[in-house]
C-alpha cells in the first residue's frame, strides 16, 4: 500500500515537474512574441492592444490549470478528492494542449515578427560597393594576379577619384605593379584590344559599358583576372518627412546587375514615386534610361543612366534638377528582385497597351496581347525590359515598367497572398532592394495600411524626347544615342506631381 502511494507521488511529481516546464515555455514564448510585435512596431496600437488581452484572458487560465496542485488524499474522503483529482488532471491535460498550441501559433508569429525586422535592417543603409577588374585579353598567358608583376597597368584618368585610389592601393597590396593613366573608359578598352597594354584596372559598370561601346571588347576577347571591392558609407542623404501625414517623393532606381544590389552601376529604369498618404494617391513619374541631361556634380551633358556611375546621390541630384522637386528618399532595385517578387506573389496581372512579344533572360519568348496579361516573374521582367517591339522604343517601355510595378502593388494591396506568403516574400526580396528610408519610415507605412487597408490611386506620367547621336561626359570620343528631352513633357511631369503633392 504504502508502495504504491510512493509510486502514485513520484508520477504526479513527474506530471508537476513537466506541466511546470510546459508553463514556463508557453510564458516565454507568449512574452518574446509581445516583445517582437512590439518591437517590430508595424501594427496599429488597437491590433497590439486586441493581440495582448486575447493573450492574456487566455494565459490565466491555461497557468492557473497548468500550475495547481493536486490535493492529496485524506483518509475518509478519497472519493471526493478522488473526483477532484481527476477534473484537475482532466483541466491539466486541456491546459496543456491549449498552451502547445499557442507555443506553436506565437513562435510562428515570432518567426514573422523576426523576419520583418531582419528584413528592414537589411534593406535600410547606404553602404555603396564599388567593383574593380583587372582584366587582359583573352589569349593572354597571364592566369593569376601574381602574373602581372613588374607591369604598368593601363587605368582610368582618376580625377582625384579617392574611391578608384583605395582600389589601386590595394591592388597594389597583392602584387608590385604601376599605373599607365590612358584617359577615358573607352581609350583603356581600347587600349587593351589593341595591344597597347597587357592589362587594364577598370570599374566593374565602365567595364559593361566597355562590352557595348569599344568595337573588339567583348567577353570572348577579354578575361577578368581579379576583382577589387571598396565599400563605402555614403552620408546620410534622405530628406525625412512624416510618410503617413505629408507628401513625399521616392527615387526608384532599376539597376541592371545580378551582383550586391549595393554595386555602384548604370541606372536602367529611373522613376519617381510621388506618394500622398493623405489622399491615398501615387504618381509613376518614369525618365527614359537614355534621357540627355546635365549631370549634378559635372556641369556636364550625360545619359542619366551613366549618372549611377558616380553613385545614387548624382542620379538622385540630377533628377531633382531636371524636374525642380525634392526627392525625399531613394529605392535601388535589381532585376532579380522583378522575377522573385512576381513569383513569390503568385503572378500579376499587367495591362499591355499592344501585342508583342519579348526575350526573356530565361531565353524563351513570351508573347502578350493588348490589355490584362496574367504574368510570372520572367515574364513581367521581359514585359518591362523590351523596346524594340514599339515605334517610340523607350517611350514605350517605361510606360510598361509603370504597368508592373502597378500591377505588384496592386497585389500587395489587394490580396491575400501578402499574408499568406509574407515571410516568403521578405526572403525573396531582402537582397536585392537598398533604401535610405530608416526602419521607422518603413513600419509606419505598413501600420498606417494595416490600420484601414484602403485602396491606393496610381497615376502614371512619363517623359519623351527624340533621338540624337553624341558624345557624352561619360563616353567622350563616340558618338551614342541619347534621347533629346521634350521639355513640354517635362512641364506636364512637373505640373501633376506638383498637384500630387498638394491634393
Amino acid at each position: 500500500m504504502r508502495s504504491e502511494r510512493k509510486q502514485e507521488e513520484k508520477k504526479s511529481n513527474g506530471k508537476r515537474i513537466a506541466t511546470n516546464i510546459l508553463a514556463a515555455l508557453y510564458t516565454l514564448s507568449v512574452v518574446i512574441f509581445l516583445v517582437l510585435v512590439f518591437l517590430v512596431n508595424v501594427l496599429p496600437a488597437l491590433y497590439f492592444i486586441v493581440i495582448v488581452a486575447v493573450l492574456a484572458l487566455a494565459s490565466f487560465p491555461i497557468l492557473k490549470a497548468l500550475l495547481a496542485r493536486p490535493r492529496k488524499p485524506r483518509s475518509g474522503r478519497e472519493g471526493r478528492e478522488g473526483r477532484e483529482r481527476r477534473k484537475s488532471g482532466k483541466n491539466r491535460a486541456v491546459a496543456a494542449v491549449m498552451a502547445v498550441i499557442l507555443i506553436l501559433v506565437t513562435s510562428l508569429g515570432s518567426y514573422y515578427m523576426g523576419s520583418t525586422l531582419n528584413f528592414f535592417g537589411k534593406i535600410s543603409g547606404t553602404k555603396q560597393t564599388h567593383d574593380y577588374y583587372v582584366v587582359v585579353r583573352a589569349d593572354s598567358d597571364y592566369e593569376k594576379v601574381k602574373d602581372i608583376e613588374g607591369q604598368a597597368v593601363g587605368a582610368m584618368t582618376s580625377d582625384g577619384d579617392e574611391i578608384y585610389q583605395q582600389a589601386k592601393e590595394r591592388l597594389q597590396k597583392q602584387v608590385d605593379i604601376s599605373f599607365a593613366e590612358l584617359g577615358s573608359f573607352d581609350s583603356v578598352a581600347g587600349a587593351l584590344v589593341n595591344g597597347q597594354t597587357e592589362a587594364i584596372f577598370i570599374n566593374s559598370a565602365y567595364y559593361d559599358m566597355a562590352l557595348e561601346e569599344v568595337d573588339g571588347f567583348t567577353t570572348e576577347s577579354t578575361r577578368i583576372l581579379v576583382d577589387i571591392d571598396v565599400t563605402v558609407e555614403q552620408e546620410a542623404s534622405a530628406k525625412a518627412v512624416n510618410v503617413t501625414e505629408q507628401p513625399f517623393n521616392v527615387y526608384v532606381s532599376g539597376i541592371d546587375t545580378t551582383g550586391s544590389i549595393g554595386n555602384i552601376s548604370r541606372s536602367d529604369v529611373n522613376m519617381v514615386m510621388t506618394v500622398n498618404p493623405k489622399t491615398r494617391t501615387i504618381l509613376l513619374t518614369s525618365i527614359p534610361r537614355d534621357y540627355y541631361v546635365t549631370l549634378a556634380s559635372k556641369g556636364a551633358l550625360d545619359k542619366l543612366t551613366h549618372s549611377g556611375l558616380y553613385g545614387i546621390d548624382e542620379t538622385t541630384a540630377t533628377v531633382e534638377n531636371l524636374l525642380d522637386i525634392d526627392i525625399n528618399y531613394y529605392v535601388k532595385v535589381n532585376f532579380t528582385t522583378v522575377i522573385k517578387l512576381v513569383d513569390t506573389l503568385g503572378g500579376i496581372t499587367v495591362n499591355s497597351e499592344y501585342n508583342f512579344s519579348a526575350k526573356g533572360m530565361d531565353g524563351v519568348t513570351y508573347r502578350y496581347v493588348a490589355g490584362p496579361n496574367q504574368l510570372n516573374g520572367q515574364a513581367a521582367l521581359a514585359f518591362s525590359r523590351e523596346r524594340y517591339s514599339f515605334a517610340s522604343g523607350d517611350n514605350q517601355r517605361v510606360k510598361n515598367q509603370q504597368a508592373v510595378i502597378t500591377g505588384i502593388i496592386n497585389k500587395c494591396t489587394s490580396s491575400a497572398s501578402i499574408l499568406t506568403n509574407y515571410a516568403g516574400i521578405l526572403n525573396s526580396v531582402e537582397d536585392n532592394i537598398q533604401t535610405n528610408m530608416t526602419q521607422g519610415e518603413m513600419t509606419s507605412l505598413v501600420k498606417m495600411q494595416l490600420g484601414d487597408m484602403s485602396g491606393w490611386t496610381i497615376k502614371q506620367c512619363s517623359l519623351s524626347g527624340s533621338g540624337l547621336m553624341t558624345p557624352v561626359y561619360s563616353i567622350p570620343n563616340y558618338n551614342v544615342w541619347v534621347m533629346q528631352p521634350d521639355q513640354s513633357s517635362i512641364d506636364n511631369a512637373k505640373s501633376q506631381i506638383a498637384a500630387v503633392m498638394g491634393e
